[in-house]
């Protein structure tokens, strides 16, 4: 009997192991979806701000390559309080997303390969900086100018296709085939190298794991050409004394995302689930995200 349960099980195994899944939702011109996030994000020592974004996902055209897709964000609610900075730069950057519409080409699998309208994207996220900064009380040695060239510099086509395809979003796994074991290595928002792995399980839901993959060297010269653009005055301070303050845990940086998918039979997705934990120079956050067909 033991062998026979040890058998079944290996049999199991295998072939979970050796699954593997291709997602290419299916798509027609006039084709509509719109799904539901909320977001939950609790920082240690703060009060937890919870955002409901409503996007519609409209497919527009169909081309020899593949389709266009207008992505347009049709609600938004948070409960953010006023009172504090980080509710009132989630209130604004929640307002400022509403009727946006983002014109996305994508390949016949229904993956993002270009932002038709990548102008207009970046024009509207310099006016959200610039507002959002008018909200930052001056910090000595801190310049908001060098932070809004850099995050400006860190916009480009290239970058928002990726996190399009890396973050907890309905387009981030088409034109995967997926197995069991699968890794895929990408920058996340902030620049830090992360290594995400898949999974298949049983029930045909994909889940995706993500750590940062980075070695310590990687690590100082990240923190350093961080300081070194956003405060030049301190750089050098911070270079001579990395390895200490790193041995310290001052400078301590830890990220983990676990991502799981269900799909209908129409290869959309039909829900995602989403937890991310980071503990960044002794900040500790945690962001929940449910995202949810709604038709």
């Amino acid at each position: 009997m033991k062998k026979i349960l040890l058998a079944g099980a290996l049999l199991l195994t295998a072939l979970v192991a050796g699954a593997q899944t291709k997602i290419a939702p299916q798509m027609q011109k006039g084709m509509k979806k719109v799904y539901v996030a909320e977001t939950t994000t609790n920082i240690a020592g703060q009060k937890s701000i919870t955002m409901t974004v409503e996007t519609q996902y409209a497919v527009t055209d169909v081309t020899a390559d593949g389709y266009v897709m207008d992505v347009t964000v049709t609600d938004v609610q948070t409960d953010a309080d006023q009172k504090d900075l980080m509710g009132r730069v989630v209130s604004l950057s929640l307002a400022m997303l509403k009727n946006v519409k983002t014109s996305l080409a994508t390949d016949k699998d229904g993956k993002v390969t270009k932002i038709l309208n990548f102008e207009d994207v970046k024009s509207g996220a310099k006016k959200f900086i610039d507002k959002a900064l008018e909200e930052v009380p001056a910090i000595p040695g801190f310049s908001t100018d060098m932070l809004e060239d850099q995050i400006m510099g860190q916009l480009t086509e290239k970058a928002i296709t990726q996190q399009i395809q890396m973050n907890s979003s309905p387009f981030a796994l088409n034109g995967k085939t997926i197995t069991t074991g699968m890794q895929d290595e990408y920058l996340n928002h902030q620049g830090v190298k992360m290594m995400r792995t898949y999974s298949i399980g049983e029930d045909g839901t994909i889940e995706a794991a993500s750590a940062i993959d980075m070695k310590p060297e990687e690590m100082k010269q990240m923190i350093i050409d961080q300081v070194e653009k956003l405060m030049p005055a301190q750089a050098e301070t911070i270079r001579q004394n990395i390895d200490a303050l790193i041995s310290s845990g001052m400078l301590k940086f830890k990220m983990d995302v676990k991502d799981v998918y269900n799909f209908q039979a129409d290869g959309w997705a039909s829900g995602i689930t989403s937890e991310a934990n980071s503990d960044m120079m002794g900040q500790k956050t945690t962001i929940k995200t449910t995202v949810r067909l709604k038709q």
